[in-house]
């Protein structure tokens, strides 16, 4: 079996400025289900740091989904 992996980045800051409590995340959960009615299955979730800033401070959701490859 093959599988083909989509990644969705959520950013945790918009224009620079944070968003309200749980605003990406409830973005995160509408992208969920989205993806799920489009027959992606969620893989996983990953917060990467973002290593430029030197802090190693969050700035998005990494959304990671993944699908059956169709057979040719």
């Amino acid at each position: 079996m093959k599988y083909e992996y989509k990644f969705v980045e959520v950013p945790l800051r918009e224009n620079g400025w944070g968003t309200q409590a749980n605003e990406a995340f409830e973005k995160c959960k509408e992208i969920i289900a989205a993806e799920a009615n489009n027959g992606w299955r969620l893989k996983q979730v990953v917060i990467p740091a973002n290593e430029r800033t030197g802090l190693f401070m969050p700035y998005c959701y990494q959304i990671i989904f993944e699908k059956m490859r169709q057979t040719d």
